[in-house]
């Protein structure tokens, strides 16, 4: 008859242990995005509160609407942290982390790069018009772009510059390779 071995039992681990395996880091928080820890916990309590923010196996879990619903400062700008968005002046342009085109301005909780809402603004359209081409964004978010556009006008006109210039290339080797005159006669 095969005896079973039994594991020694485990002590329950200390609370300290428990912490330390926590995702929140309130201290480490607070220096990030400039507020103190106690404000850090206070933002995140009321941001779960409303169902912003979660914790899943272990996972910290951001809704999409937390930053445009973030009450205060800090729970905007830890919201943004939280999500990985590196913060802007306006809470409905926020930037990825890198450099362009993924660290490059878009509408939050869209795809849409801020250059795009540009081009149309630069020919001329305006708010309605370029609502009734982009139907998923609010007048809101679209004003937001345009008003992120003319304070960084610089730097958006040289990532529609690089746009331009990585399109372009991108044709003449296609046009090289032969696949280009297929790919239009379909």
């Amino acid at each position: 008859m095969a005896t079973m071995l039994k594991s020694p039992p485990t002590k329950k681990a200390s609370k300290k242990t428990q912490e330390a395996k926590s995702p929140l880091d309130f201290i480490g928080w607070a220096k990030v995005v400039g507020a103190t820890p106690d404000e850090a916990e206070t933002a995140w309590n009321d941001l779960k509160r409303r169902g912003l923010v979660s914790i899943r196996r272990s996972k910290l879990d951001v809704s999409a609407e937390a930053m445009v619903c973030a009450r205060t400062d800090v729970q905007r700008r830890l919201a943004s942290h939280l999500a990985g968005y590196a913060l802007t002046e306006n809470s409905y342009i926020v930037r990825r982390a890198g450099p362009p085109p993924l660290g490059s301005p878009m509408i939050l909780n869209t795809r849409i790069y801020v250059q795009y809402i540009a081009n149309y603004f630069r020919a001329g359209w305006g708010v309605a018009e370029i609502q009734r081409e982009l139907s998923q964004l609010t007048p809101e978010q679209i004003e937001a772009a345009i008003q992120y556009y003319l304070n960084h006008r610089e730097e958006i006109e040289r990532e529609i510059q690089e746009s331009i210039n990585i399109f372009e290339y991108n044709l003449q080797r296609q046009e090289r390779t032969g696949l280009w005159p297929e790919l239009t006669r379909r």
